[in-house]
């Protein structure tokens, strides 16, 4: 089947796994359509084109990089060039660029999907407001990273089949192993993600303040920064929180290795709530206790593996955290709950073998 990958995302080689499974695996033509760079992370990230079993189109592009928005100026020309069967749009169906793709692909007579993670209703502009509905008409199927996500597109009158999956997975091969017996006293904790009023990082602090044998790793940055540095000044917990501003993605696992508990502490927001949290599905196939909040998507990605507390009760997770420390049967527990769930739901193996199934189902 030859399929037109549409993706900014999949700048990165770790995000192209997927598709070189599609290809290999499943003998898919996979043709991917990418900008020549992506700001992730606040980084400028140039675009992977190093497998040679996936076709690279890099698309013209104009880019409206304080807004995370594109066009391609292209679009008929990859189009006619690949002449695919189906185009896989891995972007908001609010986006121009899933517009752009649907409308040709119209033309022509070419089934389309697209990707959501909006898990939340929002009031778009007009010009946004147009596509989606234009691109909800006109696709023929649609992947939700999450259960509400499908339930949103519903209410919208998409009517066509969805599937629930995660834009990626992970490789459970990339991790390390690790002896889960745990003999130190001290726990490692740790944050990874932006330094933002929606993450809820500083609930993390008010948490871990009085808590003995603990060490907090914060990997990320963002406009919250200077605030969690004199909060983390004023609750006197300098000696015990260690900032890294950026890691490698390729490192992430040899870094997860040497931690104990990941803690996603994400808070609701009139326009946002949790849409995954990758950092879960890492944690797990590192063999790390995962405990996440009640917002968004993270219950139904931790499911019965981890550790659930109330949004913004930083009591609440306190006392979670102090029960994985104290309670060793626990702990363990969760470490090997954890890595069945990612092994039998969330690897790229297990995502390219879905998105093939419905490739077949949408033809």
């Amino acid at each position: 089947m030859k399929i037109l990958f549409v993706s900014h995302s999949s700048v990165l080689k770790f995000h192209q796994q997927k598709l070189l499974i599609l290809a290999k695996k499943y003998n898919h033509n996979i043709t991917l359509v990418t900008p020549s760079y992506w700001i992730e992370g606040g980084v400028k990230v140039k675009c992977y084109t190093g497998f040679k079993e996936i076709n690279y189109i890099i698309g013209k592009t104009f880019m409206f990089e304080k807004r995370f928005f594109h066009i391609y100026l292209n679009t008929s020309e990859i189009i006619e060039k690949t002449k695919p069967d189906l185009i896989h749009i891995e972007e908001e169906p609010f986006t121009p660029v899933c517009w752009q793709f649907v409308r040709e692909a119209k033309k022509r007579n070419i089934k389309t999907i697209f990707f959501t993670w909006e898990n939340i209703e929002r009031k778009h502009n007009f010009f946004y407001s147009v596509m989606e509905k234009y691109n909800i008409k006109n696709s023929d199927g649609a992947i939700a990273g999450n259960l509400e996500a499908k339930m949103l597109l519903a209410r919208k009158g998409f009517l066509k089949s969805i599937e629930v999956l995660p834009q990626y997975g992970v490789n459970l091969n990339d991790f390390l192993e690790k002896d889960i017996k745990k003999e130190s006293k001290e726990f490692n904790l740790v944050y990874i993600g932006r330094l933002t009023k929606e993450k809820g990082i500083e609930i993390l602090l008010d948490a871990i303040y009085n808590i003995q044998n603990i060490r907090l790793h914060i990997i990320g940055t963002g406009p919250l920064l200077q605030n969690i540095k004199n909060k983390i000044n004023r609750l006197n917990l300098q000696d015990i929180v260690i900032f890294y501003s950026y890691i490698d993605r390729d490192k992430i696992p040899e870094f997860l290795n040497k931690m104990d508990i990941l803690i996603l502490p994400s808070i609701t927001t009139k326009n946002w709530k949790e849409q995954f949290g990758r950092v879960i599905i890492e944690a797990f196939a590192a063999k790390v206790v995962v405990i996440g909040s009640d917002s968004g998507a993270i219950p139904e990605v931790i499911g019965d593996a981890g550790i659930v507390f109330k949004e913004k009760d930083s009591k609440d997770l306190s006392n979670k955290i102090k029960d994985l420390m104290e309670d060793k049967e626990l702990f363990i527990k969760c470490i090997n709950k954890g890595y069945e769930r990612v092994k039998n739901n969330y690897t790229n193996e297990i995502i390219a073998e879905k998105i093939d199934k419905f490739y077949k189902r949408i033809l």
